[in-house]
């Protein structure tokens, strides 16, 4: 056993040197202290036994489930939505959990961001108001620093959250603001291991990632768990009308196990909710600009003969 510290994160680690008789695993092991005692999550301790299912849940957003068949997500699947600031990952996230609570479902949102106070207000904006689920222990809110414990603390803390408040749905934002605290391969077995202990209860997950403006042309390296993702949208900011005008664009990188739209869609925000419609091509507006010029035309000439 062993304590290091590296980039003023304390870990602690543990390594079974032998034990007779028996196999054991030979790696070393991140491990916690704390009022329940000692605590250690390896990597094998959640297999590749997840039973598939047809099941589906809604988004939350009726017009984004269309874009999957009318179905919306698959029950027990991770879902990441990944974008630049601003672009409503967070909204995204609380749609589903409004979603999993109408259906009278459990659901737990941890927040490295906002606080509980600021997600219900904000969110009531655009049409989710949280608190009637709140105080009916439907939705549980959780607000922590990332950088207040380590890596392996947050995930028991996860692990603690999900036995004790029973959730059907986890939506954890933004993922990524884990990433300074440890090293690249430290964060990517914690994550690998949150989400398979997700998968391993039947739980539905949602998590958000924060990309920076110069890697918003480039996804392909989500935070290094993009390959377990089941599936995987991006909202992105979006000029019209010559750039005089941003708008938020989302569309579906992949979704396993069902057909999907692959289209860019506009994504709106307003005081009744989300809502996704179809982007005009240049060309379609060209057309339906000059349609409106000609009628204009047509009109002034009509008055002009009168």
């Amino acid at each position: 056993m062993d304590n290091r510290v590296m980039n003023e994160i304390s870990v602690r680690r543990i390594r079974v040197v032998k034990y007779r008789g028996s196999n054991h695993g030979s790696r070393e092991y991140p491990f916690v202290i704390d009022k329940s005692g000692l605590s250690v999550i390896p990597i094998t301790s959640s297999g590749l036994s997840q039973p598939g299912t047809k099941k589906r849940v809604s988004s939350g957003i009726p017009s984004l489930d269309k874009l999957f068949q009318g179905s919306g997500y698959t029950r027990g699947s991770t879902v990441l939505a990944s974008g630049t600031a601003g672009t409503g990952k967070t909204s995204l996230g609380m749609a589903f959990a409004a979603a999993s609570c109408r259906r009278g479902e459990r659901c737990l949102f941890l927040s490295y961001e906002e606080s509980s106070g600021q997600l219900i207000q904000n969110m009531a904006s655009i049409g989710f108001h949280l608190e009637p689920f709140v105080k009916k222990g439907l939705l549980k809110i959780v607000s922590v620093r990332p950088s207040f414990v380590g890596l392996e603390t947050h995930l028991l803390d996860l692990y603690k959250l999900v036995e004790e408040f029973k959730p059907t749905s986890v939506v954890i934002d933004p993922l990524t603001s884990l990433l300074g605290q440890g090293s690249t391969l430290e964060v990517q077995s914690m994550l690998t291991r949150m989400i398979d202990a997700l998968k391993s209860k039947g739980i539905t997950g949602f998590f958000t990632s924060l990309v920076s403006s110069s890697e918003a042309s480039d996804t392909s390296g989500e935070i290094g768990v993009s390959s377990l993702i089941d599936t995987w949208i991006v909202v992105r900011e979006l000029e019209e009308s010559q750039g005089r005008r941003r708008i938020r664009g989302l569309y579906i990188v992949k979704s396993r196990g069902m057909g999907h739209s692959s289209d860019v869609h506009k994504l709106t925000l307003s005081d009744s909710g989300m809502i996704l419609t179809p982007m005009e091509d240049d060309a379609t507006s060209g057309r339906k600009q000059n349609a409106r010029v000609g009628k204009t035309a047509t009109v002034k000439t009509q008055s002009r003969t009168a």
